[in-house]
């Protein structure tokens, strides 16, 4: 019986890195294809998150255009006559487990044209009702795109409350800022 002899051939040792190093790259690719994806799927989520929120808004304006006087509720320039600028609003949020504070600055679109500086007894009764609205707020409710329209809105009605003349027919946030 003849012997078997060792006859050169594929050493293992080349053989396993040559797979290894196949492995390896489908395993890259396989990954990166999911960080694509997932990327992918996360900036859609997020646009059109961002688009139902802008048409969210859009109908709460166009639904809420008349409130209970009769007034437009969004910002509608063709009665604004001029345009008052409050002082700014520094207030705490009714925020339960942090203190957060909010500044806002807001101008009154108003409907009669004054001769210089607005009465200060109109401007007092208009902030004091904005007061009485914002300091009801918590930090969630006013940082989203509703909550501002909604706090707007109340703000509106509140102003046109507090006053007669002039006839308050817009409010502009000019400056928010809400420290967390």
């Amino acid at each position: 019986m003849p012997e078997a002899e060792n006859v050169p051939g594929p050493d293992e040792s080349q053989v396993e890195p040559s797979k290894k190093k196949g492995g390896l790259k489908r395993l890259l690719v396989i990954v990166l294809l999911l960080v694509l994806v997932a990327g992918g799927g996360a900036g859609g989520y997020y646009y059109w998150r961002k688009q139902a929120a802008a048409k969210a808004l859009a109908a709460t304006t166009a639904k809420d255009q008349k409130n209970e006087h009769g007034h437009s509720a969004n910002t509608e320039d063709t009665d604004v006559k001029e345009v008052i600028e409050l002082q700014p609003f520094i207030v705490n949020l009714a925020d339960h487990n942090e203190t957060r504070y909010l500044r806002m600055t807001i101008s009154l679109g108003v409907g009669e044209s004054g001769e210089g500086k607005a009465d200060p007894i109109f401007t007092t009764r208009v902030r004091n009702a904005i007061l009485a609205i914002i300091t009801t707020k918590t930090s969630e409710q006013v940082l989203t795109v509703e909550g501002k329209a909604e706090l707007r809105k109340e703000m509106l009605n509140a102003a046109r409350s507090a006053v007669a003349k002039p006839e308050v027919h817009a409010i502009y946030i000019t400056d928010f800022i809400v420290q967390m």
